[in-house]
C-alpha cells in the first residue's frame, strides 16, 4: 500500500528534531581588545617542548627502560649534541624537515617573487601525477631531523618509511649513531594522550539515538550548481520523505555542523569601475554577495527544524591565521537572530551530551600532506623490486620503485594516517607557524592537546573515512577516540550521519 501523502505543513512538524544538550567552548577565542601581534614565535614553541617533552619522556621511559641493542642497554640522552658515536641511546627532541622544494620567503624575496610559490614542477610524469597531490616532499634530498635547544641530528633508518613525521611534531626515537651526524631510528615513542573525560558506556546511554550531521565544502558561489545544496535542505526538512523510517532517522539528528568552505570565491573577477587604486588600476574582486545571500537563505530555512553550527574554513570570508574567528554576525542578516545558529571559531571545541568533540576545517590536514614525509610521489607496486615491471606506455616518474605500506596508503589518499597522527602527537596544527599561518602565542599552546576528545573530525577532505583509535596511558587507562574525515559536499554529494551516543558514524549521498 503506497505511503500516505504529507502536506508540506506536516512534514515540518513531524521532523521537529531531538533535541540534545549543546555545550559550546571560547577555546579558541581571541578577544580582539587584547590581541596582540608582536610576540615571536618561539615563544609558542617553546611551550610546546615544555608541555609536550615530560610526557614524552614518560612514555619513553616505561617502553625502553630494559631495552638493549647489541646486549647492551639503552640510556636517555637529554641533549642531541651529547649522542655518542655508535651507544645505544634514546632522544627527544622536535622534528625538523629539510625539504628541497618547501617555500622559502627569503629566497623568494631575493629573487624578487611575489606571492605563494608555486608547487614543484611534475609534468614530466603527467600520468603519475593525477594520482598524487601537490607536494614540496623530493624522495632525494629531504632529510629528517630531531632538534632541541642543543642541536640537530639527522634521523635514518627503515622505521621511517611506515611513520609519518613533519616539522613541530615532539617525539623520542631509539637507536644509535652509526654514522657520524646520523642517528638510525629502531623505535619511536610519542607523548603520553591527555586524560580523556569520562562518558557512560552506550549501554548505559538514554538510547535516544541523537544523531550530528555533519559536512563541510559547500563551496558555493555564482558558477557552482545549486541543486544538490537544495535536494539536501529539503532532505533534512523532510520534504523529501516517503516513510516512517526515513522520518525517525530525520527527527534522530540533534545538531547540523558545517565544517568550513561554505563560499568559494568566483572564478570571474567582479569588476568595480567607480574607484581606482593609486596605481590608476581598476580594482577587482572575487567577492560575491550573492554566496554568501545563498548561505543565509539556506541556513534560515534549516534552522526552522534544526540548530545550525557553521565554522570558518580556508576559501571562507575570515582571517587567514589560526585559530580562525567566527564567521562575523554581518554575513548572516537572517540567521544571526535565531537562539539555534551558532557561528564559532575553526577549531572547534565542544560538548553534545557526554561526548566531547574536537574539530577542523581541514586546512590542518591538508598542509601535512604537502609536507609530510614519507613522500607522497613515490609510485607503489605489488611487483617486487627485483622484477622488471610490465611495458606500457604510460609515463613513468624518474623516482626509485619504494615499498611502504603508509606511502601505499597516502598514494591513494587516504588521510587518516595524518589525522590519526595528530592524536599521536597530541598536536593537531604541528606545522604552524612553520608553514601554517597562527596567532603569536606567549605563554600557551592551544593546538596541544590537554584533553583527548571522543570524536575528533576534519572537514574539507576527498572522501569519507573513519576509524576508531585507541591509546593506552602510562597508567593503562586506554582512550578511544572516533576518527572522522567530513568530504567535500560539493564533490561528493555526501554528508557525514554520527550517532552521538555509540560514535558510530556513516554516510549518506545526496544526488540529483
Amino acid at each position: 500500500m503506497p505511503a500516505k501523502k504529507m502536506t508540506s505543513d506536516q512534514l515540518i512538524r513531524n521532523v521537529s528534531h531531538e533535541s540534545s544538550q549543546y555545550n559550546s567552548e571560547d577555546a579558541y577565542k581571541l578577544p580582539a581588545k587584547t590581541r596582540t601581534y608582536t610576540n615571536q614565535f618561539n615563544s609558542l614553541y617553546n611551550t610546546r617542548v615544555r608541555k609536550l617533552k615530560s610526557r614524552v619522556l614518560k612514555m619513553a621511559n616505561q617502553k625502553w627502560s630494559n631495552e638493549t641493542i647489541n646486549d647492551e642497554k639503552v640510556s636517555y640522552v637529554n641533549k642531541i649534541l651529547d649522542v655518542k658515536n655508535l651507544t645505544p641511546t634514546f632522544i627527544i627532541g622536535t622534528v625538523f624537515i629539510d625539504m628541497k622544494y618547501k617555500p622559502n620567503i627569503l629566497k623568494d624575496v631575493s629573487e624578487n617573487l611575489y606571492g605563494a610559490p608555486p608547487i614543484k614542477d611534475t609534468s614530466e610524469m603527467s600520468k603519475f601525477d593525477q594520482l598524487r597531490v601537490d607536494s614540496y616532499s623530493d624522495p632525494e634530498h629531504d632529510q629528517i631531523m630531531l632538534e632541541d635547544e642543543s642541536g640537530r641530528i639527522v634521523l635514518g633508518g627503515e622505521l621511517l618509511d611506515d611513520i609519518v613525521l613533519v616539522t613541530g611534531a615532539i617525539v623520542g626515537v631509539l637507536g644509535m649513531e652509526v654514522e657520524s651526524g646520523i642517528f638510525t631510528v629502531v623505535d619511536i615513542v610519542y607523548p603520553e594522550a591527555a586524560k580523556q573525560l569520562k562518558r557512560p558506556a552506550p549501554s548505559d546511554l538514554a538510547g535516544t539515538g541523537n544523531k550530528i550531521l555533519l559536512l563541510s565544502g559547500l563551496n558555493i558561489c555564482q558558477e557552482t550548481d545549486s541543486s544538490p545544496l537544495e535536494l539536501l535542505k529539503e532532505y533534512i526538512m523532510g520534504e523529501l520523505a516517503d516513510s516512517e523510517q526515513d522520518l525517525e532517522l530525520l527527527k534522530s539528528i540533534s545538531r547540523i555542523i558545517i565544517a568550513g568552505n561554505s563560499i568559494k570565491m568566483s572564478l570571474t573577477p567582479l569588476v568595480d569601475t567607480s574607484e581606482k587604486n593609486k596605481y590608476r588600476e581598476v580594482n577587482k574582486s572575487n567577492y560575491d554577495p550573492t554566496a554568501l545571500k545563498e548561505l543565509d537563505d539556506i541556513i534560515w530555512d534549516l534552522l526552522q527544524t534544526i540548530p545550525v553550527t557553521i565554522m570558518p574554513g580556508e576559501t571562507d570570508p575570515s582571517e587567514i591565521s589560526f585559530p580562525k574567528q567566527p564567521l562575523h554576525r554581518a554575513f548572516f542578516p537572517k540567521s544571526r537572530n535565531s537562539s539555534r545558529f551558532l557561528s564559532t571559531t575553526n577549531p572547534h571545541w565542544f560538548k553534545i551530551d557526554d561526548t566531547r568533540i574536537l574539530g577542523t576545517s581541514g586546512e590542518n590536514i591538508n598542509d601535512l600532506f604537502k609536507y609530510m614525509i614519507p613522500n607522497i610521489a613515490i609510485p607503489l607496486s605489488d611487483t617486487p623490486p627485483s622484477e622488471s615491471p610490465p611495458k606500457t606506455d604510460d609515463i613513468q616518474p624518474p623516482l626509485p620503485r619504494l615499498r611502504s605500506k603508509t606511502r601505499d596508503e597516502v598514494a591513494y589518499e587516504s588521510r587518516l594516517k595524518l589525522l590519526e597522527s595528530t592524536i599521536h602527537w597530541q598536536n593537531i596544527l604541528p606545522t604552524a607557524p612553520d608553514t601554517l599561518w597562527c596567532y603569536p602565542y606567549e605563554t600557551t599552546d592551544p593546538f596541544t592537546l590537554d584533553e583527548t576528545p571522543h570524536v575528533y573530525f576534519v572537514g574539507c577532505q576527498p572522501k569519507f573515512e573513519t576509524s576508531k583509535m585507541a591509546i593506552q596511558r602510562k597508567d593503562g587507562e586506554v582512550v578511544e577516540v572516533r576518527i572522522i574525515a567530513i568530504p567535500e559536499f560539493s564533490n561528493t554529494g555526501e554528508v557525514v550521519l554520527l550517532d552521538s551516543d555509540t560514535l558510530e558514524c556513516t554516510s549518506l549521498r545526496i544526488s540529483c
